[in-house]
């Protein structure tokens, strides 16, 4: 292991070079190995991030180096890593800027400190719904298409969503990509690029259903209409679906989108955030009386749980979900048919 794994970083002036060498030389050796390893595959990872976004990397700039990490961190945020290990990862970032004695805005930026603090906070409210989600089974589906009549734009969009994540058993990451275009209503088919299990980034067709279509239908369908004028919208109107992100913002009264520019990110970027995708389904649940705790993940599980008691196959469950694994659904069909068990024989032979 030598000074180029330690400090692999793009746009590395010469400069540094002497407080980092004297840092490998004086301590990095004598860290145990395991601690080196971290480190250095810590710093690989932000290297190649660096250079996939065409970015320089670190340098004496605050701003640049600011910029830097928090684009970092929202690709750290959007992808399956844990928690503690986007924490390790940032913690990694900070020693080496410290070590080349560089601007350190994860230190002295309050901006950047209370942007990684909100996406991390959202983060782990993300990885404890997802492993504490009560299933969204097809019998408490049916009850909120049954008890929320959509009457704005707003309810409508949810529906749709909420009904597209049972049927096509989807995260939140993966339903707030999904494209008009992804979409064939000939075949009930969409089309998912973006999946954690997906590495070859190829994508996975999953069913859609004939009512989640109507549902789409009826939502683009008044997204399209322009209510204070009673007309269509024009087909360059910024607030109309045409192609492009499914699910968008909508105005504060709900009977709008905001206009689209898919070029934008952050805040006016189309592509909604999992804090709203959880807004979502907490509001469906409230207007539908559901007494349970659904989250965003509920649909997945439950759209598993639903195939399992209705005696899916578990490679007909890995096709419906695009695990390439049999190992979470066979954890769900075993959840739903826990009531075929010899103690729930038992109970209910004795009355219990």
């Amino acid at each position: 292991m030598g000074y180029s794994a330690l400090a692999p970083i793009p746009g590395f002036v010469s400069v540094y070079k002497d407080a980092v060498n004297k840092y490998f030389t004086d301590i990095f050796t004598k860290l145990p190995r395991n601690t080196q390893r971290a480190y250095v595959s810590d710093f690989n990872e932000f290297a190649i991030f660096c250079e996939q976004e065409n970015l320089e990397g670190f340098n004496d700039s605050m701003h640049n180096n600011e910029d830097c990490i928090k684009r970092y961190v929202e690709v750290l945020c959007q992808s399956p890593l844990a928690y503690r290990t986007i924490k390790r990862r940032l913690s990694a970032l900070s020693k080496f800027l410290g070590i080349a004695q560089l601007p350190n805005p994860i230190v002295h930026s309050v901006y950047l400190k209370d942007f990684v603090k909100l996406s991390l906070a959202q983060n782990e409210k993300y990885q404890l719904s997802s492993h504490q989600a009560v299933p969204l089974t097809l019998d408490i589906l049916e009850k909120i298409n049954n008890n929320v009549i959509p009457d704005t734009l707003l309810e409508m969009r949810d529906l749709a969503l909420i009904n597209l994540m049972f049927d096509g058993l989807l995260r939140a990451d993966e339903v707030v990509r999904i494209r008009l275009e992804h979409i064939n209503k000939r075949n009930n088919a969409l089309l998912v690029i973006t999946s954690k299990s997906d590495q070859s980034g190829k994508g996975s067709y999953r069913y859609i259903s004939n009512s989640t279509i109507a549902m789409i239908d009826e939502y683009i369908n008044e997204a399209n209409f322009n209510k204070a004028k009673e007309i269509e919208r024009d087909m360059q109107d910024p607030r109309r679906i045409n192609k492009g992100i499914l699910f968008r913002r909508v105005s504060n009264r709900g009977h709008a989108l905001l206009p689209y520019d898919e070029s934008k990110a952050g805040k006016s970027s189309p592509i909604l955030e999992y804090s709203s995708i959880y807004r979502i389904w907490k509001r469906i649940g409230n207007l539908a009386d559901i007494k349970e705790n659904i989250t965003p993940h509920s649909g997945r599980v439950g759209g598993a749980v639903s195939l399992a008691e209705n005696g899916a196959t578990l490679p007909e469950m890995q096709l419906a979900g695009g695990w390439n694994s049999p190992e979470m659904p066979g954890h769900y069909g075993q959840q739903a048919n826990v009531g075929l068990g010899g103690m729930a024989k038992l109970s209910l032979k004795r009355g219990r």
